[in-house]
C-alpha cells in the first residue's frame, strides 16, 4: 500500500489490523505560550515536546479540519475547547487571530491512551482566523461551563501573504526600451481571444 503522506509501516499494519486507537494531536503557536495538546488523557510525549490530553482540567474539546483543495480560496474548519468561565475568559483575553496550527494523526497503544504506536502523521497546517465564546450548560457540580470557538482556515491569510505589482510602464521606467511587456500583453490578448466562450 502506497500513501501519500509517507504513513510508518507500524501505523499502516496498525491499520491494516484494525481495533486501532486513532489520536489527534494539535499545535497552535499561540502568542506568547505555544499550545500542545492531544485527543487522550494525560501527557504524551512526542518530537521533544509534553502533549497535554484535552481531558484534563474537565476541558473537552472538538477539531473539524478544513477538507484539502486546490485552489486559492479558504476553506474552513473549527477548534471547540469547552471550560470553566474564568479558564474561557484568560483565553478570549489573548489575540490569536493568525495564530498558526498544525496538526498529525496518530495511533496509541489504548483508547484515549497517551503513548504512540509509531510516529504520527502530519495532515494539516493553517491558522485561526478569530475567536468566539458561548454558554454551554453546567458541570456536575452546578458550575456553568463556557466553550470557545476558534474557526481555522487551510490557507496563509492573505493578511500575511505580500504580493507585487509590475505593469509595463514600470519596466520601461527601469529599463527602458525593453519589450518584454509588450510581449507579455500581445500572449494574454491572444489566449483571451482564442478562450472557447460558453
Amino acid at each position: 500500500m502506497v500513501m501519500a503522506r509517507g504513513v510508518d509501516p507500524a501505523m499502516t499494519a496498525a491499520l491494516a489490523a484494525g481495533g486501532y486507537h486513532a489520536a489527534v494531536l494539535v499545535f497552535v503557536d499561540w502568542p506568547g505560550d505555544p499550545v500542545r495538546v492531544h485527543s487522550g488523557i494525560g501527557t504524551l510525549a512526542w518530537g521533544g515536546h509534553d502533549w497535554i490530553g484535552i481531558g484534563v482540567h474537565g476541558m473537552g474539546g472538538r477539531l473539524t479540519l478544513p477538507g484539502e483543495r486546490s485552489g486559492i480560496a479558504a476553506t474552513e474548519g473549527q477548534a471547540v475547547l469547552g471550560g470553566l468561565p474564568d479558564d474561557i475568559d484568560a483565553i478570549l483575553a489573548t489575540d490569536a487571530r493568525e495564530a498558526a496550527v498544525q496538526a498529525w494523526a496518530g495511533i496509541t497503544t489504548e483508547r484515549a491512551g497517551n503513548v504512540l504506536v509509531c510516529p504520527p502523521v502530519h495532515v494539516w497546517a493553517g491558522y485561526i482566523d478569530g475567536l468566539s465564546d458561548s454558554e454551554d450548560g453546567t458541570d456536575a457540580k452546578g458550575n456553568i461551563l463556557r466553550r470557545i470557538i476558534a474557526p481555522l482556515v487551510s490557507r496563509q491569510s492573505q493578511r500575511l501573504s505580500p504580493s507585487a505589482y509590475h505593469t509595463d510602464e514600470d519596466q520601461q521606467a527601469e529599463f527602458p526600451g525593453d519589450t518584454a511587456g509588450r510581449w507579455l500583453r500581445a500572449a494574454r490578448t491572444r489566449m483571451q481571444a482564442e478562450v472557447v466562450k460558453f
